[in-house]
């Protein structure tokens, strides 16, 4: 009775775990990223100015603006840290940096544009939030 308690357990708990990685935007990636109206990039095991990236995902749409939101609202919802940019009460670009997957930093960025126009980035990698400023925004550290 014991084994099968500790086997029920292990189960529930690997599927707990499972659960808590899948992201809304893979969503949209999975979804528009390959309709019309979008572009959509995808690189592994590169490296941009310096820090080295496990994955690179970018979708440019010109539409689907309050469906992507939509999935970005799930991605807010289970982000350890949250910056946006708001302007005249909306918020208009950011990033929510999620739970570690197998101990590589997962991060999602954003920018909203005008009728439905955005872009969303998913990167993982073991760069900090600060590297993210410095590459995705030009921040110093």
């Amino acid at each position: 009775m014991k084994k099968i308690l500790t086997l029920l357990l292990t189960i529930i708990c690997t599927l707990t775990v499972g659960a808590q990685t899948a992201l809304g935007v893979e969503k949209a990636f999975a979804t528009y990223g390959h309709s019309k109206g979008c572009k959509m990039v995808e690189m592994h095991d590169m490296q941009i100015k310096g820090y080295k990236l496990k994955t690179y995902k970018s979708l440019t749409y010109s539409r689907y603006g309050t469906e992507i939101e939509a999935m970005l609202a799930e991605d807010k919802k289970q982000a350890r840290k949250i910056r946006e940019v708001v302007e005249d009460g909306v918020v208009t670009s950011g990033y929510y940096q999620m739970d570690a997957r197998r101990g590589i930093n997962r991060y999602v960025l954003f920018s909203k544009g005008a009728k439905g126009k955005g872009t969303l980035i998913y990167i993982e990698g073991m760069l900090k939030p600060e590297d993210i400023m410095v590459l995705c925004y030009g921040k110093n550290k």
